[in-house]
């Protein structure tokens, strides 16, 4: 299975609160594969642009991802990127995708794309170990909820920068002012 590691970085990206309050609040303006036109600032534009597999571990990937950082001044423009870069330096075993509580009080991650129902709770529901395993370690998830797409869970192992913010400002379209960033992620699909 081939982790979609654009839409794993927004969905983590989306749960930074301090990120999000920048960007949107409810709905954060955080775009991919860029900004849209026309687009209300603050907000962030990402998109993979490389990285490196390991074809003994075929589980793990490390996407490079490229993040700009936009604002209609450049101090707006830094704190975004601060933020971001708060919300992703050093951080390491991040789960992102869907952790229930099952029926014991235990967390299970999905381990399969699936709507929920009775057949596949866990663990009462006959079929639910094709969709849900158990979890190690102190993990919290939320209450599961019939009749909900669930999606199988990913890792983020760890992220570095790879290239401090570069300050930029578009030079075609006046007021708009970015900074460019570029982070290495390592993700683990848990599936």
């Amino acid at each position: 299975m081939i982790a979609d590691t654009n839409k794993i970085i927004r969905d983590y990206l989306i749960t930074q609160t301090t990120l999000t309050n920048l960007v949107g609040g409810a709905s954060p303006r955080i775009y991919c594969p860029r900004l849209p036109e026309d687009a209300t600032l603050p907000a962030i534009s990402f998109f993979t642009r490389g990285g490196i597999t390991n074809p003994h571990i075929e589980k793990i990937v490390s996407p490079s991802i490229q993040f700009k950082c936009w604002a209609d001044n450049a101090i707006d423009a830094r704190e975004v990127y601060r933020a971001l870069f708060s919300a992703l330096q050093g951080i390491q075993d991040i789960n992102v995708g869907n952790l229930v509580i099952g029926t014991d009080g235990k967390t299970y991650r999905c381990i399969q794309a699936h709507t929920s129902a009775a057949t596949n709770k866990p663990i009462t529901g006959a079929d639910y170990v094709t969709y849900w395993m158990v979890t190690g370690g102190i993990v919290t998830g939320s209450t599961w909820v019939t009749a909900t797409a669930y999606i199988p869970t990913y890792k983020i192992l760890s992220a570095r920068e790879e290239v401090q913010g570069q300050d930029l400002q578009d030079i075609d379209i006046p007021n708009y002012f970015n900074v460019l960033t570029f982070f290495e992620v390592m993700i683990r699909a848990d599936t």
